[in-house]
């Protein structure tokens, strides 16, 4: 698919991201996990109803103001123009604007958007159709991960507190239909708490923990939680759930050497870790559809622009259908400028007919990516 206006193959996706015999030890690894970690006391199969791909074809993403945020859909096809669908306060002077995730099912936005002279935010649900908004009954951090269930029944958020020095962080699970909250995790003293998804069943929450001891993964289930796996002895960011729930992908920072981002992917079942081969910093985690092996962005990622050498992205998520890639894409200038840049882009992928193409969704300075949602009627 070619845009207006847009230059040809303006995206290098390499056919294998690592050897064969890597991408089948990943997918056998994968079976195995889902034996060792599927429910014991369930006699059949679990059946999870899928979202209609071909209809989620559409970006959801914020536009910033000084007043109001504005949530905007386009089609990526471009077939329509952009809608707003919705508007929630903005920051104002503490330059917070909202920010969000859409449920895999595509159909509802979660919406962090901070109230006046207040320093933490309200949750709200937005129906992507009908634009109705609902509000969750409590406050949250403005920064805190979101992480919906496969089936979009629920998803989960931080809530912070300090009380006599001391630093209580909070898990919360909000049920979608009646709206109600309730703590199913709780830590003290950690410098990040991070819901980053669920397993494939929802059976099992999947936290990840950065403290003064590094990096833990750690599942909570029925109100209890262990440790899974330690992710690293520092910090890491940029954590990716893979589709199926067995895999999570991270960014290991690291200090000194000649690498800070380092890409690497845990398996959940094993405990083992890969780390990505690359020659420079890798920054985003993604999993293309279909893929058992997770790609990154960055100046030594696997997704590379081949039509400037001065431009790098970080994927922010590839379509249901896998033909399109929303990413950021930094620029360290122009001709006009030497100030850095960023944009966010559509970019399509190159097929046996057609090259690839970029497309910049929208103009205004801090657009921020929400997630692929159904096409609007």
């Amino acid at each position: 698919m070619v845009f207006p206006g847009v230059g040809r193959l303006s995206l290098h996706v390499p056919h294998a991201f690592v050897p064969f015999g890597l991408a089948v030890c990943a997918i056998l690894l994968t079976l195995f996990g889902w034996v060792l970690l599927a429910p014991a006391n369930v006699g059949t199969d679990v059946v999870i109803d899928g979202p209609d791909i071909t209809s989620i074809r559409s970006i959801a993403y914020t536009i910033p103001g000084e007043q109001f945020d504005e949530i905007v859909v386009r089609p990526a096809s471009g077939a329509t123009s952009p809608r707003v669908i919705a508007s929630f306060p903005s920051g104002g002077p503490t330059g917070f604007h909202a920010r969000g995730s859409v449920s895999p099912l595509g159909d509802r936005i979660a919406v962090l958007w901070l109230p006046p002279f207040v320093t933490t935010s309200n949750l709200s649900i937005l129906d992507v159709a009908s634009g109705q908004v609902r509000d969750v009954e409590r406050s949250f951090d403005s920064l805190s991960a979101l992480a919906w269930s496969p089936d979009g029944s629920r998803i989960t958020a931080t809530a912070t507190t300090e009380l006599d020095g001391v630093k209580r962080t909070e898990v919360i699970e909000v049920d979608i239909v009646s709206m109600q909250a309730r703590p199913v995790a709780e830590f003290e003293s950690a410098i990040e708490v991070v819901p980053v998804g669920y397993s494939f069943d929802s059976s099992r929450l999947f936290i990840v923990v950065v403290d003064a001891r590094g990096t833990n993964l750690l599942v909570e289930r029925g109100g209890k939680t262990q440790p899974v796996a330690e992710l690293s002895p520092g910090r890491t960011r940029d954590w990716a759930l893979s589709p199926d729930g067995s895999r999570l992908a991270y960014v290991d920072v690291l200090s000194g050497g000649s690498r800070t981002y380092v890409g690497r992917s845990l398996m959940i079942a094993t405990g083992a870790i890969t780390t990505l081969p690359a020659g420079k910093n890798q920054l985003g985690a993604s999993w293309m559809p279909g893929s058992p092996i997770p790609a990154f962005g960055g100046p030594g990622g696997e997704w590379q622009l081949t039509d400037t050498a001065s431009a790098y992205l970080v994927p922010e998520d590839w379509s249901p259908d896998g033909a399109f890639l929303v990413a950021t894409v930094h620029s360290a200038g122009n001709e006009k400028s030497t100030r850095p840049t960023t944009a966010l882009e559509l970019i399509s992928r190159q097929t046996s007919t057609t090259q690839s193409s970029r497309l910049r969704i929208s103009e205004a300075v801090g657009a921020a990516f929400l997630g692929w949602v159904h096409d609007l009627t």
